[in-house]
């Protein structure tokens, strides 16, 4: 504070002394006239000093004028504060850079809406998943590019609940954690407007009393995880029904008889059976593919795929009956790392389909080769009616069928392909689909070079072999 005032101080003081020098040197007209110059003289100093600092804020980009005294430490303090300012809105901006930086990579639609539901801005996954294009939608009502009833019931919707708890007291809001802004929380699910086999779950979140955001999150993949949840458990809910109805109906059968005919107790006991192999069949499959999907690990070892292929042939054949010509091709110099069991489960699903779904009389070949581009694959083809192509993207889900009747005929669970993909996966392998109608498919098993070993590793000297049945 006394570094402010000691120079005005000293001022008055030297002008006063050098008034009193005048007035007595030329009376008191004269001391009064040197009090006069020296305050003209001050005053025309501090508006010329004003001048430059009013220059400088006009254009505060050119250099602060330097001074002394009372000026010199304003334009000194000016200074300081001014590159206080420009470093603190250097970093604010850069932060603000970074942010919408991020805010435009993410994954999710981000929006930014005013109070009127004017578009300010939008990143690229909004811009894909809305159909937007920024030169031409910043500023356009939301409304107008989103043309759904629902959408705008919504947004209506969310509106007056903003309205109604602004005019609630400030010690009647809640926080949020506590249930306030609750109506934020409510999602609308609908299609998007770029791709109608998407769908969308859009939020609103505030920002301020000026701004909100519209959060839009693709949520296809969900809806479709959800509708296969829905249907695995209608499909075991009907795939258990059925043996289940025969079952207790024969049970109720067997109560009533007085006397049950020895020749037909033991039919019925034959359905029985058959019925429950069925649960059996269905229950297996399914413990066999929760084991996949919650066991990641792989217990590896070396698999003797041509001794494994020779075990498959002869169950092909044994479930055949003598109705198809069979034949092996095996490259005993290619072994496999991985779980013998799993495998075996894997590789006699698609032999046994093939076994079932070809027509009697009719031709499959069963090859494990290793491939020119590095790798080996175990395929299965056969002579049968062959898969529409709309069928064969969705072979290897839970339940599905291309024809139900014919599948339930031949035994199958619906499971097989499924527990035949997941085991791949396990093996970082992959399962492709070739078929034509009326001539046949071709189920190929293909693994990565990783997993391929000679059988020397594990100290076996063996040759190429072809078997035929």
């Amino acid at each position: 504070m006394l570094a402010f005032w000691w120079r005005p101080l000293v001022f008055a003081a030297l002008l006063a002394l050098f008034a009193l020098l005048i007035g007595a040197i030329f009376g008191r007209v004269g001391g009064w006239i040197a009090v006069c110059l020296g305050l003209a003289g001050l005053l025309l100093v501090h508006l010329y000093q004003h001048s430059r600092l009013f220059a400088w804020l006009l254009k505060p980009g050119r250099t602060l004028p330097s001074s002394e005294g009372l000026w010199g430490e304003t334009f000194y303090r000016l200074d300081k504060l001014m590159r206080s300012h420009l470093d603190t809105e250097h970093r604010v901006s850069a932060e603000l850079d970074q942010m919408q930086e991020a805010t435009r990579l993410l994954p999710d639609g981000v929006i930014i809406l005013d109070t009127q539901n004017r578009i300010q801005w939008f990143n690229e996954a909004a811009q894909a998943m809305l159909a937007l294009r920024p030169e031409r939608d910043f500023g356009q009502f939301i409304t107008y590019l989103l043309r759904s009833s629902r959408f705008n019931e919504w947004l209506l919707g969310e509106e007056n609940e903003v309205s109604a708890e602004a005019h609630v007291g400030a010690a009647d809001v809640k926080p949020a954690s506590a249930g306030g802004r609750s109506h934020y929380t409510q999602p609308l699910t609908l299609p998007a407007p770029a791709a109608k086999e998407k769908t969308l779950s859009l939020r609103m979140v505030p920002l301020s009393h000026e701004q909100k955001m519209l959060l839009a999150h693709d949520i296809t993949e969900i809806d479709r995880v959800e509708a296969m949840r829905r249907d695995f458990v209608a499909n075991v809910s009907h795939e258990l029904r059925t043996p289940i109805t025969v079952i207790v109906g024969f049970l109720e059968t067997f109560a009533e008889m007085e006397k049950p005919d020895p020749a037909q107790f033991k039919q019925h006991v034959a359905l029985l059976r058959e019925q429950s192999e069925r649960i059996r069949r269905l229950v297996d499959d399914l413990l066999t593919l929760a084991r996949l999907e919650s066991d990641n690990d792989v217990r590896d070892a070396p698999v003797d795929v041509p001794a494994l292929c020779r075990r498959l042939l002869e169950e092909a054949c044994s479930l055949s009956h003598g109705r198809h010509d069979i034949t092996l091709e095996a490259d005993c110099r290619v072994w496999l790392l991985g779980s013998e069991h799993e495998l075996y489960s894997a590789l006699t699903n698609l032999v046994s389909n093939a076994v079932r779904y070809t027509p009697e009389g009719g031709r499959i070949a069963i090859r494990w080769r290793e491939r020119e581009e590095g790798g080996a694959e175990f395929s299965v083809t056969d002579s049968g009616e062959g898969i529409e192509p709309q069928h064969i993207p969705r072979l290897t889900e839970r339940f599905y069928r291309v024809d139900r009747g014919r599948s339930r005929a031949t035994g199958g669970t619906g499971l097989g392909l499924a527990i035949v993909k997941h085991t791949l996966q396990r093996h970082q392998a992959r399962l492709r689909i070739d078929s034509t109608v009326g001539k046949g498919s071709t189920f190929t098993a293909c693994f990565p070079p990783e997993r391929v070993i000679p059988p020397l590793q594990a100290g076996v000297e063996t040759a190429p072999q072809s078997n035929a049945a």
